[in-house]
């Protein structure tokens, strides 16, 4: 646990400055008061970050030195949520990292997750999940309209539909978005990277399963 003292006129000052220093928020630490303010001496004050603060920290900075080294403009905000820790990647040169369909933004946050946890636990391994301007919002949104326009189509034109190739937890979402679809049902196909979805009519899908190594609930 991150610790350090300071010392100030008032008690409330000593406090500021130490968060001022430890670049945290009153809530993230625990705050001992050594030595209130008399009439010759200075008011100190111990404040200890909370373990998740810490981290949170220790995150923050591994990122910014990279993203530092890379020339790039951006401002980066780290928050722990239950299961993972969820990086912000703000700012003009944060489209740099997405890459095409967020490939380049999902090595990125592989890489992250491989150096941070390399020397802890499974207990306590938390997932890093890094996202670039909201892009990863944004493309899930696009990717569930995609998915209802082209089980609209399948219908309208009583045809099987294939998408473009797309990674998994793209192939996640799309499957997810038609699950409770009553007229069309989605299989993936194809090897990585190319593997892909066919959007298929119900009725079609059935007559073919027993034909089919792979079903609607392949969504690797």
């Amino acid at each position: 646990m991150k610790s350090i003292e300071t010392q100030a006129k008032t008690v409330d000052q000593a406090i500021e400055l130490g968060l001022y220093k430890l670049g945290t928020t009153r809530d993230q630490v625990k705050i001992t008061i050594i030595e209130e303010a008399g009439l010759f001496n200075k008011a100190r004050v111990k404040l200890s970050l909370n373990d998740s603060s810490e981290s949170e920290q220790q995150i923050k900075a591994f990122i910014d030195e990279l993203l530092e080294k890379c020339n790039l403009n951006v401002d980066t905000t780290v928050e722990e949520q239950e299961d993972k820790f969820v990086v912000d990647i703000l700012g003009k040169d944060a489209a740099v990292l997405i890459g095409r369909h967020g490939e380049s933004l999902d090595a990125f946050q592989y890489l992250i997750n491989t150096i941070c946890n390399k020397d802890k636990t499974r207990e306590n391994n938390k997932k890093i999940e890094l996202d670039s301007n909201n892009y990863r919002s944004k493309r899930e949104n696009a990717l569930v309209l995609l998915a209802e326009r082209t089980a609209a189509k399948a219908v309208r034109e009583n045809s099987d539909i294939r998408l473009e190739a797309m990674n998994a937890n793209e192939r996640r979402i799309i499957h997810a978005a038609l699950s409770e679809h009553n007229k069309v049902t989605t299989e993936s196909q194809g090897k990585e990277p190319n593997r892909y979805i066919v959007v298929k009519l119900k009725s079609k899908a059935e007559s073919s399963k027993n034909n089919s190594k792979q079903s609607r609930t392949d969504i690797d």
